[in-house]
């Protein structure tokens, strides 16, 4: 996969217009040997960035922690205003049973606790996750 991705950088770099003094620039030479290498670009990083498959599942992770926070939010205002609606019950639930572990230790501590609170709200209802 990473010769995959290597390979792709020269193309990819390509895609992105660039005047004649940034290319010559972005050329170092290297120690010793007296020829030019390019130098990673921005563009080319997050290239690479956006192929890890370790850094969208996290993205996506993360958009999920922030789900459940939302949800618990419209929980939180709908209990202060009367009753909680079941649509809303069944939101959290769906996302408290969905909840994927994370491989990240900061993020998987995050979404633990997120867990932990939905499970706390919905044992307040009498609704078991």
């Amino acid at each position: 996969m990473a010769r995959s991705l290597l390979a792709a950088l020269p193309r990819a770099a390509a895609s992105f217009p660039v005047a004649e003094e940034e290319a010559v620039a972005r050329q170092m030479p290297m120690p010793g040997t007296g020829t030019t290498q390019p130098v990673p670009t921005v563009a080319m990083l997050v290239t690479l960035a956006a192929a890890d498959p370790s850094i969208e599942r996290r993205r996506k992770q993360a958009v999920d922690a922030e789900r459940g926070i939302n949800a618990l939010d419209k929980l939180h205002k709908e209990i202060a205003t009367g009753t909680p609606s079941v649509e809303r019950l069944r939101e959290i639930v769906e996302w408290s049973e969905n909840l994927e572990p994370s491989d990240d230790p900061v993020l998987a501590g995050i979404l633990s606790d997120i867990d932990l609170r939905v499970r706390v709200e919905l044992a307040k209802v009498d609704v078991q996750a």
